[in-house]
């Protein structure tokens, strides 16, 4: 029966083995498959049964009955009950694979991102013990029973989430441990890394928890709320499908199903910088899916772990086997009691494991054979007779007991390097059977160390064993007998302690007889010889090196020259040199999209646009789209608040224009003088009268309207407050003005005093109080000095009103002595309408929008529209002097003004010099283009103009504007260009927006490049970079570097005394002086201070709970990285944490000297500043951060703790989120306009149509019911007057009566028309529009761009309700329609992705977040919330948390962005680029001065020389593959298809194989040509290439999981079929020569790495150098003869599973076998991999998007299908067809034949991708 249900366990389709190896390989027996038809027929049944209402049903109903074969019960009796327990066992069974298909459609959407978004308080997660054990174990490089090593691997995994800043914690669940009962070395291993972890690291490790289901398990995740869970997904990845894989899957749905997102195990990689993994999402459906099942799934995880086999089943032979592990245990506690007796002062956990397994296991063996004996004299039957193993003798027991000991004393004293042994010597099957015994029993002494209160030194506690090297020690003992005879012959030192061991595992068994210690000997029937002795001793194997191709290149011999003469090189007569080809020398001349000439003369550019159409049609088409281009981008510049467009003139030009003045020919100037004197009086009397005139129109304005604002502010507060606004705004005269405003305080006062009476249930209205005290900040601020005793003695009267005694007597101590002293007296009354607060109180509480900020009063010349603040104005200094500055201030702060400042300077000095634009969307690029076009206007030469643009996808006048708007990587296009370089001398500015990308994902070594490539002066400007510092001066060490090539290009020039061109005269004295400085400018201010809310929807009501900003930090982040530098607080959070602090410590000794009242820059001021709250901000949080480090962290805690927001609702349970009502609340609470932002394209969409459909539900509702028939009625009668109407118009001279009638008819007409309107005007309670806001122009010149959008309609319609939607997969006019009704005011609802937060100006009042997302970090945090607060329009931002948790809201808000790291700087094809340019280029020196920048300048590199030298090294391999690949020539010049691999390599190492394919003739044998005359190449034909393009270039991999379920989809194929056989072999031969070069690169490197760091493992620092034997020992040098290979530049931990420096030549074990110091990954081989497997084994298909989509061209079905979200199928299938775009243009260029099949197959292809992807953006 036990093995019946064993077998169960295990695996339906395995049979188990009979024993246990010690390499731990019991569980990988061999597969028997089940007929697959049947398993097929089986799957398909219960799977075609499913229904959208499973969810209502029993899995039990669900699934069908399955014919298993049921195992024959032992006996009669106790059939029935085994029956019962087998059907039970196949219910749950049916229910695991129905769960197992459930988890798998739904990881079939799960997404591989980036896990770790933050570098400071990073996603809190979960780190499931048993999967991190089950990934490791398994993992490709490991040999079974590698301890060390496997330890390694995990620790590697860990320290590289500990150095990411990464905050997890592991778990190990209780009833998980019956996973691994079938094999005692996993066990041992798992309780091994339990203790590791909790003893050797900081690691917080969790074992306190049963199962998933435990209560203190839904605790802990109620109480963290981790973001996500690593689970993984499969056990025991070798088996097809394993039992113990559903407690997998049922922890997996658990977590789904309590709303936590899950990462799947399988699958994770990382990089330098960053960790991915697979993310799965937990949604509704899975969440009530779970809810509704939970009772089964808890009721079948309790089944698997009742199933799990007994951890003896395959220790022990005979019966009694739980008496023989109580007999197991006992002898440990014995033996553990006597060691400590004998060895009082402790030892190391190895010997100690060694003694009391050794022990124990000899003496529980004797006894089971005692056992045996007996009851074979009885004539009992014993378990497993038949099949039961030999045994061996207590003496050979005890042989290999000593060569255990030997090993474990050869452990500590060996270096790793010499243990990396693979012996070929195999156990026998008794000795194989003890050694599992003696591991059972390490088992059991690890789960009693954990606990033990001895001193154990547990510091190599992950050294316990070594398989590889106990099997060499007994191969030695068997074939040298008398190396170990003796402790001389093992030295003093191995010797010694192996003596010591060995005599105390003596005196733990007096009883048995274990034999001396020496000899240590090994009988025939402990090990099998090798089957071959022959080659069992094979020579060391060389690893293949190669010499170094000699080239000529001078930029290769300045930057690597110190390395070539290290490194061997090719003789002349070599016959590799021989077999180089010479090819045509590649020249880049023409652009990689457009195939136009790359050079264009200014002729050719003047002729190109006088270039007009002979048709006249075409050419009114042609001027017609042109005028539409201009026309459209000033509407779009209007809606981003220009205010007026710039007419640039040069300087030049006004120098010519001046008129010369004449000098005077008289003597003296008395005359002169006289009548400049006359002048200003006569001018100074006109400014006098007309200010007479203005302050006159001004009274008579007052005069009119203080009546109507007064009864306004009597009457209705908010409209009275809002005229005195609008007249002091457009009053000219400030005598006026401080007049009206002293009677508008007056109003004020009455209207306070008729409402500062508490009405019956509610407070007073502070509104009142708060304007009136807005009016007196206002006068005192800006009239001081105009204000009369009599004025202030009113405003003194008012605020004695209010109750502010204190500020009454500051102003009246702004009068002389005698009169303040005597007013005194007058007002010493009581406050007749108090406010109940101090005055301090009062304006923090209440006026914090209102607080006067540091605005300077003085203009700056050089701004027209607005007074620059002081960091601005140092921004406008850099640019004035030439200077790069990094910009570092917050999102609507003004920073980027400085760029058309820059411009504008450009443009005005003259007309050749050039402003580059650096954007990273297309987006923003498009925003940029409008603006400059709304700006600025120039008369320019001929062929000239001022703003261009260059995208991937789009370029427009890119050589012969002076604004060229781009994107990084076309910009690097064009500075990489070798003739292009007198363009780029012309650039005098580069402006970078949005530097942080250059810490992104994608392209973020594109932006390190530009910013070593220009000479220029650049800005950089960025919202977010948490160490402008760093960047700062490594951009300082680049402009230095140009600063030397500068200089010495001038003294070279000096001694040539070349005169220079005319042009490059204009150039630079159009640049000026540059002075190679950077700045760094920080502003941090925010004008507009946030206010966050957490969203409670709670009774069908969404109420906006206040979330203090100190709520989200703790004790821990306090006292470890102190409080964030941007967790700014509003005045009323200062004053909240200030009662908060009071009330918790009522002894706090500074309280009183902190009370607001009493504060120093508060006290007795009657206008409180932001700058004042800043600093008590400042010494609030310094304060708390004091408490922390004078130990009162509970009072700390507290305080937090209070400041918590009190909600549950949304947070408590899962609630269907009502999106109408929340918009609609958003109104009435008078918070729109507002951004809601949400990560996925689809709930963009459906939140935009909701609201829609929800208004005109509403509107229908509110129409009158016969309605409909008055409006068909109306229109009937509209029809019939029209075509009277067009019918008199055909009247040629009416009568007089007809055209009476005619009149009555047209009245009649208009008539109806209007009333008509009516039924289609919207009720103004169904629209969130504002109409006043656009006029009908306005409106039918954006939706006439419309009109040949698909779905124009829906999205109109939408439009003119006030709701839009905005990602970047939408039709461009569409985005930009939403984009310009917002700004201006007239849409007010818009629901978008973070593209729009990325830098497109669209402020709002409220930014709201719909959900939570892996995408939510810190940085789009801030991006986004960035947009609430409009300067001017609002006095203060809003930001709403909606369905986010409140620990991940905690996290966004304490959470630092990331920090700006560089990644590796070089790619294969940009070496080839670099050498494109410095072979090529017209200004050779240039060149290499750009090629030399870009290499010594990387930010990975910065101050990090080893690093610089890999680099080095890196370059120079990659030059040797170039040569070898026939790129290059010997000379460094590019040659062949060096073109075609540049304008693909964004696809490395694609682009090299795909030119593999091209010259080995392949591609050719797919496009065979057509039959004559046709062109046109077959379907068939088409789809193949699409294929191998796929394959190639559409490298998207799925999770393994999915390749083992048979999942049907609709439309898509999903999985992309593998490359043809011939392609395949390519492929092959292609990686074997790269591997070839790279592996010699990585032996090259080996010398950088930090050979200490390397023998400790990664996390817990333990070393494993070994010591350095004294002497020379024989059994040392035997061992060393089994080292085959050498092992100088892999891992030493890699070495103990037998890896070699030969492996470094193989795919896929690179990654984790070379130095970890280095940084290198396999991403920076060029190898290809045909089939790419995760770190188990398992296979991960690719997805087939590209080809799906070619087959049925529907984005919806690579979203269904192939799990891909809307936006990223969006841009994969267009990179996808751009690539198709160059390699066809490519191939045109370079080919001569144009009839060549390829070039046309490639043509048709191209047109016919495009075509359908045309289909889909309109």
């Amino acid at each position: 029966m036990a093995e019946g249900i064993l077998s169960d366990y295990l695996d339906e389709d395995v049979e188990t083995d009979s024993g246990e190896e010690e390499s731990g390989t019991l569980d990988e027996g061999d597969a028997e498959s089940l007929d697959e038809e049947a398993m097929m027929e089986r799957k398909l049944n219960y799977i075609d049964r499913l229904s959208d209402t499973m969810g209502k049903l029993r899995l039990d109903e669900l699934l069908p009955e399955s014919s298993t074969s049921e195992a024959g019960a032992e006996g009669s009796g106790m059939s029935k009950s085994i029956s019962a327990e087998n059907g039970g066992s196949r219910k749950h069974q049916r229910s695991l694979y129905w769960w197992s298909w459930y988890l798998t459609s739904i990881c079939a959407h799960s997404q591989k991102v980036s896990l770790l978004r933050d570098f400071v308080e990073s996603e809190f997660f979960v780190i499931d013990g048993d999967s991190l054990m089950m990934t490791y174990i398994h993992e490709a490089s490991l040999d079974p029973g590698q301890q060390l090593h496997f330890f390694y691997l995990v620790e590697s995994f860990l320290f590289d989430l500990t150095q990411k800043k990464a905050k997890y914690v592991i778990a190990f669940f209780t009833d998980a441990e019956c996973i691994w009962n079938q094999s005692c070395l996993h066990l041992s291993m798992r309780t091994a890394l339990i203790v590791h972890l909790q003893h050797n690291t900081k690691v917080p490790v969790h074992t306190e928890f049963s199962n998933c289901f435990d209560p203190k398990w839904k605790d802990f995740l109620d109480e963290n709320h981790p973001y996500f869970l690593v689970i993984s997904d499969k056990a025991f990845p070798t088996r097809r499908r394993h039992r113990a894989t559903g407690i997998f899957h049922i922890l997996m749905l658990h977590t789904l199903g309590h709303r936590i997102n899950v990462v799947l195990a399988s699958g994770m990689t990382q990089d330098i910088l960053r960790v991915y993994g697979y993310h799965t999402c937990s949604k509704p459906s899975i969440v009530s899916t779970f809810q509704k099942n939970k009772a089964d799934l808890k009721c079948i995880h309790e089944h698997l772990v009742n199933l799990a086999p007994k951890i003896y089943d395959h220790v022990f032979y005979t019966g009694h086997k739980e008496e023989l592990v109580k007999r197991m245990q006992s002898e440990i506690n014995r033996s553990y009691s006597k060691l400590k007796d004998l060895w009082p002062k402790g030892s190391d956990v190895s010997s100690i494991v060694c003694v009391v397994t050794c022990s124990a296991a000899l003496n529980v063996y004797a006894y089971e054979m005692t056992m045996a004996q007996t009851a074979a004299e009885r004539g009992e039957k014993t378990e497993n007779k038949e099949d039961g193993p030999d045994r061996l003798a207590i003496q050979e027991a005890a042989d290999i007991c000593r060569i255990y000991c030997l090993h474990v004393a050869l452990l500590r004293h060996l270096p790793l390097s010499q243990r990396a042994l693979k012996s070929d010597t195999q156990w026998t099957g008794p000795a194989q059977n003890f050694l599992v015994l003696r591991r059972m029993t390490e088992y059991f002494l690890l789960r009693h160390l954990a606990v033990t209160v001895w001193k154990v030194d547990l510091t190599y506690l992950t050294d316990l064993s070594d398989g590889h090297l106990l099997r060499t020690v007994a191969k030695v003992c068997t074939e040298v007998p008398g190396c170990a005879e003796s402790e001389h012959k093992l030295g003093s030192k191995i010797g010694g302690e192996y003596r010591h061991i060995w005599e105390t595992v003596a005196k733990l068994s007096p009883e048995l007889d274990v034999g001396p210690t020496f000899p240590v000997t090994c009988t025939s029937g402990i090990v099998v010889p090798p089957a071959n002795k022959a080659e069992s001793g094979t020579t060391v194997q060389k690893t293949p090196t190669i010499g170094l191709i000699p080239m000529t290149s001078a930029l290769a011999e300045e930057f690597v020259g110190d390395f070539l003469g290290q490194l061997q090189h090719l003789d002349r007569e070599d016959p590799a040199l021989e077999s180089l080809c010479k090819l045509k020398v590649f020249d880049e001349a023409f652009h990689w999209h457009s195939r136009r000439p790359l050079v264009e003369t200014q002729d050719a550019r003047v002729k190109e646009m006088r270039i007009i159409p002979k048709d006249p049609w075409e050419r009114k088409k042609m001027l017609r789209q042109q005028q539409k281009y201009v026309v459209f981008e000033r509407l779009y510049a209007e809606s981003l608040d220009e205010k007026a467009a710039v007419t640039i003139v040069n300087q030049s030009e006004v120098t010519k224009c001046q008129p010369k003045q004449q000098p005077d020919t008289k003597c003296g100037n008395s005359k002169k003088a006289v009548k400049k004197k006359s002048a200003e009086l006569i001018i100074e009397a006109q400014v006098k009268r007309k200010e007479a005139e203005v302050e006159k129109k001004a009274w008579e304005a007052w005069h009119t309207q203080k009546e109507s604002i007064q009864k306004e502010i009597s009457q209705d507060f908010d409209k009275g407050t809002k005229c005195l606004e609008t007249f002091l705004q457009h009053c000219k005269s400030d005598v006026v003005k401080v007049t009206a405003e002293l009677e508008g305080i007056e109003y004020c006062c009455k209207a306070w005093g008729e409402h500062c009476q508490p009405k019956e249930g509610h407070s007073p209205e502070m509104n009142f109080a708060v304007f009136l005290m807005q009016r007196i900040h206002n006068v005192l601020d800006k009239h001081e000095d105009q204000l009369s005793p009599t004025m202030l003695k009113k405003l003194a009267r008012y605020l004695n009103y209010l109750g502010f005694l204190n500020l009454k007597d500051t102003v009246l101590g702004m009068i002389d002595a005698k009169q303040g002293q005597r007013i005194k007296k007058v007002l010493a009354r009581a406050p007749k309408f108090p406010v109940g607060l101090g005055a301090s109180r009062f304006q923090l509480q209440y006026m914090g929008p209102y607080l006067f900020r540091e605005e300077r009063k003085d203009p700056d010349p050089r701004v027209q529209h607005f007074i620059p603040d002081t960091w601005q104005r140092e921004l406008l200094d850099a640019v004035d002097n030439n200077e790069s500055a990094v910009i570092v201030a917050p999102t609507s702060s003004g920073k980027t003004y400085a760029s058309y400042y820059c411009m504008e300077k450009v443009l005005r000095s003259s007309d050749t010099g050039v402003v580059v634009y650096v954007s990273p969307t297309k987006a923003l690029v498009n925003q940029v283009v409008a603006t400059v076009y709304g700006r600025f206007t120039k008369s320019l030469p001929e062929g000239m103009v001022v703003c261009g643009c260059f995208t991937r996808d789009y370029r427009h006048n890119v050589h012969n504007c002076q604004v060229l708007v781009t994107v990084p990587q076309c910009l690097e296009i064009l500075l990489l260009s070798p003739h292009l370089q007198d363009w780029a001398n012309k650039i005098q500015y580069v402006i970078f927006d949005e530097v942080h990308c250059l810490g992104g994902e994608i392209g973020a070594e594109v932006w390190e490049h530009l910013l070593a490539l220009i000479r220029c002066p650049f800005l950089a400007l960025s919202a977010t970079i948490s160490n402008p510092e760093d960047l700062t001066q490594w951009l300082q060490l680049v402009k230095s570097y140009w600063e030397r090539v500068e200089n010495s290009s001038e003294e070279l020039s000096s001694t040539k005394m070349k005169p220079k061109s005319k042009r490059r005269q204009q150039t630079e004295a159009g640049k000026g002086s540059q002075t190679f400085k950077v700045r760094l400018v920080i502003y941090k201010e925010r004008y507009n201070d946030l206010e966050k809310f957490v969203c409670d929807f709670e009774d069908n009501e969404y109420k906006f709970v206040p979330y203090h900003p100190c709520s989200a930090l703790t004790v821990n982040h306090i006292e470890e990285y102190g409080i964030p530098s941007d967790l700014a607080l509003s005045p009323p959070e200062c004053l909240r944490l200030y009662d908060t602090m009071e009330y918790v410590f009522p002894q706090w000794s500074r309280a009183k000297e902190l009370e607001p009242e009493e504060y120093k820059c508060f006290k007795n001021k009657v206008i409180i500043r932001k700058r004042d709250v800043r600093e008590y901000e400042a010494e609030l949080k310094k304060e708390l951060v004091g408490w922390v480090k004078a130990g009162w962290k509970n009072k700390v805690e507290d305080v937090l703790l209070s400041l918590d927001p009190e909600t549950e609702g949304t947070f408590g349970q899962e609630k269907k989120t009502n999106f109408p009502l929340l918009v609609e609340t958003l109104q009435n609470m008078n918070l729109l306009p507002a951004l809601f932002f949400a990560f996925d394209i689809s709930m963009v969409e459906t939140f935009a149509t909701g609201l829609v459909q929800h208004l005109l539900r509403k509107s229908k509702r509110t129409k009158l019911p016969d309605s409909e028939k008055q409006k068909i009625r109306i229109e009937n009668k509209l029809r019939k007057l029209s075509k009277y109407l067009k019918k008199e118009e055909t009247w040629t001279n009416p009568t007089k009566k007809q055209e009476e009638k005619l009149m009555q008819f047209q009245a009649r007409y208009d008539t109806f028309y209007q009333e008509y309107q009516r039924f289609h005007e919207t009720p103004s309670d169904c629209t969130f529009a504002s109409i006043s806001a656009a006029d009908k122009e306005f409106m039918d010149k954006i939706f006439f761009r419309m009109n040949r959008v698909h779905h124009s309609n829906h999205f109109r319609s939408m439009l003119r309700l006030g709701i839009g939607c905005h990602h970047g997969s939408m039709n461009s006019r569409i985005r930009q329609a939403v984009e310009m009704l917002f700004r201006r005011g007239f849409v007010k609802v818009v629901s978008a992705t973070s593209t729009l937060a990325l830098g497109i100006n669209m402020p709002c009042k409220t930014a709201v977040f719909l959900h939570d997302s892996v995408h939510l970090d810190s940085l789009s945090y801030r991006q986004m919330s960035g947009r609430a607060g409009r300067r001017g329009m609002d006095n203060i931002g809003k930001v709403i948390f909606l369905n986010v948790p409140l620990p991940k809201i905690q996290r966004l808000i304490k959470a630092n962005v990331p920090q700006l790291k560089g990644q590796f700087p070089l790619s294969i094809t940009l070496v080839l680029r670099l050498m494109l340019l410095a072979a090529r280029a017209d200004d050779k020196a240039d060149a290499k001065a750009k090629a030399l920048s870009v290499l010594q300048h990387s930010l990975m590199t910065f101050n990090q020389p080893k690093k610089q030298n890999i680099v080095k090294l890196y370059f120079l391999f990659s030059l040797q593959f170039l040569l070898r690949q026939g790129y290059l020539d010997q000379e460094g010049q590019p040659q062949g298809f060096a073109g075609l691999v540049i304008h693909i390599h964004h696809h490395e190492p694609a682009n090299f194989v795909f030119i593999q394919f091209l010259v080995d003739g392949l591609l050719h044998k797919i496009c065979q040509p057509p039959k004559a005359p046709s062109k046109v190449f077959s379907e068939e034909v088409m789809e193949k290439l699409v294929l191998i393009l796929a394959n190639l270039f559409g490298r998207n991999y799925l999770p393994p999981c999915l390749n083992e379920e048979e999942l049907t989809f609709e439309q898509s194929k999903v999985f992309l079929d593998d490359l043809p056989d011939e392609f395949a072999a390519s492929v092959q031969e292609y990686n074997r020569t790269a591997l070839q070069i790279f592996g010699n690169f990585f032996l090259s490197i080996s010398s950088q790495a930090n050979l200490e760091e390397e023998y400790e493992l990664p996390l817990s620092g333990t070393s494993f150098k070994g010591l350095q034997l004294p002497e020379a020992i024989d059994f040392a040098s035997e061992l060393a003869k089994s080292l085959k290979s050498p092992t100088t530049a892999v891992s030493p931990f890699a070495c103990l599973s037998g890896h070699t420096d030969l492996d470094l030549f193989k795919m896929g074990v690179v990654d984790p076998i070379v130095f970890r110091t280095l940084g290198i990954h396999t991403n920076n081989i060029p190898v290809l991999h045909l089939k790419y497997y995760d770190k188990q084994g398992r296979e991960m298909p690719i997805n087939a998007y590209a080809l799906d989509f070619y087959k049925h061209g529907c984005l919806g079905a690579l979203h269904t299908d192939n799990g891909l979200h809307r936006g990223d199928a969006f841009h994969l299938v267009k990179d996808f067809m751009l690539v198709i775009a160059a390699i066809s243009n490519s191939l045109t260029l370079l080919c001569e034949n144009e009839d060549d099949p390829v070039v046309l197959a490639f043509q048709q292809l191209k047109e016919s991708y495009q075509k359908k992807f045309q289909g889909v953006c309109n």
